[in-house]
């Protein structure tokens, strides 16, 4: 393996992974202000940016790959440790970002918002209607639990989901940023 090679991909790998944790921020914004607030606009907004999201490291594997001079080639071992770095640090800034979120701006709010949703009469009528009241009373029970976490747990269960992520799109990531010899 160039060292040459693994130094810059871990510089982009810092770089990109700040970008990108910050697009997850965005995203995560979005999703919950437009949970909290009701408001349509920002809950679409949320949505299309999560599925921008999901394609943002890709494109970012890809510009990792132009900064390489022409025919210069990149190990696999190179490319997987830039896209797990890259990953690895937009975890991070995104649990810190979530923590910041529930322990000092949430207030209880988006918990509020899955109360009203699960135990409004509408959502009652609707489980009866599809013959599900045992998916609604399981779905309330485990509400009653995710109540009981505290900020940290919650931003622990949100980092643990975006590493599991993060370890599946890392080799895909990875092939796209690796560059074969020219021949």
């Amino acid at each position: 393996m160039n060292a040459e090679h693994y130094k810059m991909a871990q510089s982009f790998a810092i770089e990109y992974g700040t970008f990108l944790g910050i697009a997850w921020l965005i995203t995560f914004g979005f999703v919950v202000g437009g949970l909290v607030s009701g408001n349509l606009l920002a809950m679409l907004a949320g949505f299309a940016s999560f599925g921008l999201s999901c394609l943002v490291p890709f494109y970012l594997a890809w510009r990792f790959k132009q900064h390489l001079e022409n025919g210069e080639q990149v190990a696999r071992l190179v490319a997987w440790s830039f896209a797990f770095l890259m990953f690895t640090y937009a975890c991070m800034l995104a649990a810190a970002g979530h923590l910041v979120y529930f322990t000092y701006l949430d207030h209880g709010q988006l918990m509020q918002v899955f109360h009203t949703t699960l135990f409004s009469h509408e959502a009652e009528a609707q489980y009866k209607a599809i013959g599900a009241t045992d998916m609604l009373a399981t779905a309330r029970d485990q509400f009653a639990m995710l109540q009981s976490l505290t900020p940290m747990q919650i931003t622990l269960a949100l980092f643990e989901n975006n590493i599991f992520i993060s370890l599946l799109l890392t080799i895909p990531v990875a092939f796209v940023a690796r560059r074969k010899a020219v021949k």
